[in-house]
């Protein structure tokens, strides 16, 4: 690596080589500059599972880079956090909420539920705000995490910001109150896992497994009501939820703000990999229909004060229009006479064309 200390913080993003179809971690460092946060890619990672030393050496050369293999002291420095490559960050304030940010692989970078808990203890904060963007991770540190946080005093709420799937749509229910960004994503399957072994080993780790299982579903029924059928159904099918579907099935309490999906989108090349069956084609397709309080944010934009956009909204818009036309007992107009000038022609319903704009923009289902 560089000189680590330079940098603030440390985030991963998982690449596929376009020609021998290998993937590389790449290591971006953050600090800041005249103000702003930027990023510079400060190494590459090589997985001894899929690179040998040789083709590692030669990718590495090939861009201009040194080639170090990582030593047990680079990886225990990395545990203690000296290097800050986390999966997660948490903020204990003096004022406000604390904050945890859970925006990676939980478990990831060789560290567990254990360094988790140590720093989630130690905060003494009323409230915390918890910022999910995972697409899960080791899922006996994700059952322990979400017992750990459910055990803490303060007051905790959820903001799903990008993707909440697999263990860490579970981590995300821990909270009080569960705030999904109205274009987020939330899914849940069965857990699985690797194991080689004996026949014996595979039957001990099925057996894991269900008892896994019955954690999860236990944790999805406490939040949303559901019977142990119906999430053992949601469970079965690998359900993938955008934030109204997650809402209306008892797994969120609010919609809020929509978020940028390049933060969840990083996280798809490696989840393919995994096997999952149902990964969206396009994230943006799983966006929220328009909801009521947008309908009325784009009538508010085109003029209206907010009494006049709840009660066009009230009322349905085709009453709108005809509110706006003449009484069916009105006299009809006389017609104008041949040599007189043609009239104006009407001027744009600007309430009408933002409706079917709106309507335009929201997704196909």
């Amino acid at each position: 690596m560089k000189d680590p200390g330079q940098y603030d913080r440390f985030t991963r993003v998982n690449c596929q080589q376009k020609h021998d179809d290998k993937c590389i971690d790449v290591i971006f460092g953050w600090k800041k500059k005249e103000g702003e946060e930027v990023s510079e890619i400060q190494a590459l990672r090589y997985d001894k599972k899929i690179w040998t030393e040789a083709s590692a050496r030669s990718h590495c050369k090939s861009r201009g880079g040194t080639f170090e293999p990582a030593s047990t002291e680079d990886k225990a420095s990395a545990i203690r956090g000296d290097l800050k490559m986390r999966w997660y960050e948490i903020k204990a304030k003096k004022e406000g909420p604390a904050e945890i940010w859970i925006y990676d692989e939980i478990g990831y970078w060789g560290i567990g539920a254990k360094e988790f808990i140590i720093e989630l203890n130690a905060i003494d904060n009323p409230k915390i705000d918890m910022h999910i963007n995972s697409p899960g991770g080791e899922v006996f540190d994700g059952a322990a995490i979400y017992n750990a946080i459910k055990r803490h005093p303060a007051e905790v709420t959820t903001y799903v910001d990008g993707i909440a799937a697999s263990i860490a749509s579970v981590v995300a229910l821990a909270g009080k109150k569960v705030i999904m960004a109205e274009n987020a994503i939330f899914m849940m399957h069965n857990p699985a896992g690797l194991v080689i072994g004996t026949a014996d080993d595979m039957r001990k780790t099925a057996d894991v497994l269900d008892k896994v299982r019955e954690t999860m579903i236990g944790a999805y029924m406490t939040k949303s009501g559901k019977s142990d059928s119906e999430i053992k159904g949601l469970l079965d099918a690998e359900t993938w939820m955008n934030a109204d579907e997650t809402k209306a099935a008892g797994f969120a309490d609010e919609i809020g703000d929509e978020m940028d999906l390049a933060a969840c989108a990083k996280f798809i090349p490696s989840m393919q990999k995994m096997g999952f069956r149902h990964i969206p084609r396009d994230l943006n397709a799983m966006k929220r229909m328009p909801s009521e309080r947008d309908l009325e944010r784009i009538l508010r934009d085109a003029g209206c004060s907010s009494k006049e956009a709840k009660s066009i909204l009230a009322k349905g818009y085709e009453a709108h229009l005809r509110d706006a036309g003449l009484p069916p007992d009105s006299p009809k107009a006389p017609e104008p006479p041949r040599d007189a000038q043609p009239p104006k022609p009407a001027k744009k319903d600007k309430v009408n064309d933002l409706l079917i704009r709106a309507e335009r923009l929201a997704p196909s289902h």
